[in-house]
């Protein structure tokens, strides 16, 4: 929310002309013809009216407007705008610090424009969000704007007094506009979601393009359809999904079967090579064992041809020595003789060790053929196992898994044909339906659209905030306050507002204004911050008042009373400016921010109005 904090009038050679304003209830009293209504006609202006409404002799002279806000965060806001026209002027500081020419904005858009204008500046500001709202029964939207806001923020001195709507403000404005307004004010939900109706024409031509698109949708899918052989009577997506799934479970057994005979076959291999390897190494072995035995027997008969040597040494003639050439003398016999019975007792040592590892060699050689044997076995034994397995894996277990898959895939096929065949069946009856739907609409007429009504909690909430203004104020009465949605005003202890004389519809428009004000602000919901209300108190006497139905119908003096009374209790975190002929009470004008314009008969040191004096030449 934001507040106003002073109006100023700047011309050429002239006194400032200005009028400050605070937080909570301020009062601008006096004489007619002084300038009091005249301030709200400003207010109006620089709020993005098109024009300045209401000119007086007293300002002609003055040429440029600057009107003060204040932010809940104590930000400062100026907006400057000729009184000739054009656009806006934004500065971000007080009227007395303005130095150079501002920031320019366009007073409003329009159209998808998005250049900055009061509003955007305005509520960016007070922290209020953009928003879209419901401007004709078609659903067509437009932006929510600061003038939107008027009826229920700048009250002047006719349509306080008028049976007009205090939401809608003078007939056939944005009416629409001005309801859904007042719905996000109540709710803080605006209208962005809606989507519009389209125009009759445009609609026609939408219905026949999508039919078209239907119908070359539906030509290719009843061509497929009819050239499509129609399945066998049990011939069912169900079934072949069924037959599908006993194939799977016959595929994944056969399956299993080959893993098995796979991992039987590899360990036969396994087996069949070790064995291999193993009759391998023990052939090198034997082959080696073979050629120590034959070996072993050379060696033993070399010793047995040693032996039998010595033993015929003995029997030798005498004859010369063979050995050492001499004659064999009986003690060259006896050394020889000795000497043959040590060759002959080594040889048979070594036999004798040569004979027993040639037995342990030949039980070697036994333990190795037996070892050979068994390792030829395994051999045998793994080598058919491997054939066993193999040839069930090419003859029995490959040629049912072929044919197993085959067959599944045939029948996938299958049921992806039928599938195809379903879904187009139903793709084509829901274009049909869709074809007659569209058909049936763009002959028919087309109803009425059901809006969303006024929140009831909100407004029964609302409603309340207006029971305990009138009730300050000492209205006669319950004070029961109902919302009449057709007329989007009030009804007092079942009695419409519009029916009251033109006094008590003043008062209760300022009620509802000023218990709106409240409201907002205390359910934290989008609302300007201010209300100016001109004549709450003064029925309107000039001649625009004989245009509006009613009488005159006099306020109640103990209303007055309480009404000046509750402005004391204003608090300042809401602002609302009161402009009237009468004098508050003493004790209310020294409480609140009050401004006195004398008129003619100002006494020294009174204000004689709004616009000073002009300058004399003496």
């Amino acid at each position: 929310m934001l507040q106003i904090r002073e109006i100023l009038l700047r011309g050429i050679n002239l006194p400032d002309a200005s009028v400050r304003l605070k937080g909570g209830a301020n009062i601008i009293a006096g004489d007619s013809d002084t300038g009091k209504s005249y301030l709200l006609h400003l207010l109006n202006y620089i709020l993005a009216a098109d024009e300045l409404e209401k000119r007086i002799p007293e300002a002609e002279s003055y040429s440029q407007l600057f009107v003060q806000f204040e932010n809940a965060s104590n930000a400062v806001l100026t907006l400057q705008r000729s009184l000739s026209g054009g656009d806006v002027a934004v500065h971000h500081c007080t009227i007395a610090e303005i130095e150079e020419m501002g920031e320019a904005v366009t007073s409003s858009r329009s159209g998808k424009n998005t250049a900055p204008d009061v509003t955007s500046v305005l509520f960016e500001f007070a922290s209020i969000m953009e928003a879209r709202l419901r401007k004709n029964d078609d659903g067509k939207t437009q932006r929510l704007t600061i003038r939107t806001f008027i009826p229920i923020t700048l009250v002047d001195e006719v349509s306080v007094i008028e049976e007009q709507s205090p939401v809608l403000g003078k007939r056939g404005f944005d009416t629409t506009a001005r309801k859904r307004m007042f719905a996000y004010m109540l709710s803080g939900k605006d209208d962005s979601g809606i989507i519009a109706a389209e125009k009759r024409e445009i609609a026609t031509a939408r219905m026949n393009a999508q039919v078209s698109l239907i119908n070359d949708l539906l030509t290719p899918l009843e061509k497929r359809l009819q050239n499509r052989p129609a399945p066998e009577n049990d011939e069912t997506i169900e079934r072949v999904e069924a037959a599908i799934e006993r194939l799977t479970d016959q595929i994944g057994e056969v399956e299993s079967e080959r893993i098995d005979l796979q991992e039987l076959r590899e360990a036969a291999a396994e087996r069949r090579i070790k064995a291999e390897t193993q009759v391998i190494a023990i052939d090198e072995l034997l082959t080696r064992y073979h050629l120590l035995s034959d070996r072993y027997k050379s060696d033993l008969e070399r010793l047995d041809f040693i032996a039998e040597g010595a033993h015929y040494f003995e029997g030798l003639q005498e004859i010369m020595c063979p050995m050492c050439g001499q004659q064999m003398s009986d003690e060259h016999l006896h050394a020889a003789a000795q000497s043959s019975a040590d060759v002959y007792s080594a040889s048979q040592a070594e036999a004798s060790k040569i004979l027993a590892q040639y037995s342990d060699l030949e039980d070697a050689i036994a333990s190795l053929e037996r070892r050979r044997e068994a390792r030829e076995k395994d051999w045998v034994e793994a080598k058919a196992s491997e054939e066993d397995a193999n040839q069930r894996l090419t003859t029995i277990v490959q040629p049912a898994l072929t044919n197993a898959s085959a067959q599944l895939r045939r029948l996938t096929a299958r049921r992806i044909e039928l599938e195809s065949t379903r879904n187009d069946i139903e793709q084509a009856d829901a274009l049909r339906v869709m074809k007659g739907q569209i058909e049936q609409n763009a002959g028919g007429k087309s109803s009425k659209k059901q809006w969303e009504e006024l929140p009831g909690k909100s407004l029964r909430s609302l409603c309340d905030e207006i029971e305990i203004v009138l009730k300050a104020w000492q209205f006669k009465g319950a004070c029961k306050v109902e919302f009449d949605p057709k007329k989007y005003d009030i009804i007092v202890d079942g009695q419409a507002r519009q029916s009251h004389g033109k006094g008590v519809r003043a008062v209760l428009y300022s009620a509802f204004v000023i218990a709106l004000l409240r409201y907002c602000h205390r359910e934290n919901l989008p609302h300007p911050g201010f209300v100016v209300i001109d004549s709450p108190l003064t029925s309107y006497k000039k001649k625009q008042s004989s245009r509006v139905r009613g009488a005159d119908g006099a306020i109640d003096a103990g209303v007055e009373t309480a009404f000046w009374d509750s402005l004391k209790k204003i608090p300042a975190v809401v602002q609302v400016a009161i402009i009237e002929n009468k004098e508050p009470p003493r004790d209310v004008a020294d409480a609140v921010n009050y401004e006195w314009f004398a008129g003619d008969e100002a006494e020294p040191g009174e204000r004689i109005g709004f616009i000073p004096p002009a300058p004399t030449n003496d």
